[in-house]
């Protein structure tokens, strides 16, 4: 999601590996896919109480000190950090550098969308999930029972910062993540190049199979990471195509927006891509009724079943 309060079950984001090397150690399912259980390693997305970090603020005073490694990793990209190693420091970038290329290869967008200014991300980790609950919120003003958030602010104010918010964690494989990193980055990504204004624009019709499982299948392909919980659901046929063109926040549950939300996003990015392109020109735009109309005018659902089949059987 791109800022709205709502704590959620998303991926493991493994950084250190290169698209290419992570391929080669992803014979094995990553542990887990989501955590369903633990709420406080859900992220959720929403907007600070006030602008988090101005400086000779009280929170900007105990942001510099608590988060005291400023690093640049390139005009749109920099990590005010805890503790992290230089060696770390450079995967982060060198990850989200490469996620970023990507995406453009993904959706073929032509730019930012007109009037966003969002033009640097900034990812603030924590050394743990101890430390994000102990500082974030008198930095930020936000809640912490949840495993990072991301604020987006408003893109059409110059000046604006988005940033994503999150911890380091060292108990899953490989050794050492950023919790939740290559799906939040392409959230920051699609809002820019993809969606029009603020979430609550891209909200006025459903576009969650598209935020959502965009940001799924973006962390999962990028990163050659098997999506086992999406493969397994595949086989079950629950949803249509078209029942997934309506998920909301509001009417899904976990499964619907991230698993059938990636396989909706990856059916018609690599079986229409096409339409894929049309429905963007209208979502960069702000034409989101037209967007719901074309969407709901296409009729692949013999083709999507039969997909979910081969999908279910290693496709």
């Amino acid at each position: 999601m791109r800022a709205m309060a709502v704590a959620t079950a998303l991926l493991i984001a493994t950084i250190a590996a290169s698209p290419a090397q992570a391929s080669q150690t992803s014979q094995a399912d990553p542990k887990p896919d989501h955590v369903f259980a633990d709420p406080g390693q859900r992220p959720a997305h929403g907007n600070a109480n006030a602008a988090p970090g101005e400086t000779g603020t009280t929170a900007g005073r105990l942001e510099s000190r608590i988060l005291p490694i400023v690093h640049i990793c390139s005009p749109t990209l920099r990590i005010r950090a805890q503790e992290m190693t230089a060696a770390q420091l450079t995967a982060t970038c060198t990850s989200l550098a490469n996620q970023d290329a990507y995406f453009h290869g993904v959706v073929k967008d032509s730019g930012p969308v007109a009037n966003d200014y969002n033009t640097t991300l900034e990812v603030d980790v924590f050394n743990s999930s101890a430390d994000y609950k102990a500082y974030a919120r008198k930095i930020y003003g936000i809640d912490t029972n949840n495993g990072g958030m991301y604020l987006e602010g408003d893109p059409s104010k110059t000046g604006n910062q988005p940033r994503f918010i999150c911890y380091e964690r060292t108990d899953a494989s490989p050794g050492w993540q950023i919790w939740n990193l290559n799906h939040e980055y392409t959230h920051y990504l699609d809002g820019r190049f993809n969606l029009y204004g603020d979430f609550n624009a891209s909200q006025t019709t459903p576009t969650v199979w598209w935020g959502e499982g965009i940001a799924e299948y973006i962390s999962y392909s990028y990163r050659g990471v098997t999506y086992a919980s999406a493969v397994a659901e595949a086989g079950k046929h629950t949803y249509s195509l078209q029942t997934l063109f309506d998920t909301t926040y509001a009417n899904s549950d976990v499964s619907r927006t991230y698993n059938w939300g990636y396989l909706a996003a990856r059916y018609m990015v690599e079986k229409h891509p096409a339409d894929v392109s049309t429905v963007l020109g209208y979502y960069r735009a702000g034409d989101w009724t037209a967007a719901r109309s074309f969407l709901t005018s296409l009729d692949y659902e013999s083709d999507w079943n039969a997909w979910l089949t081969a999908v279910a059987a290693g496709a």
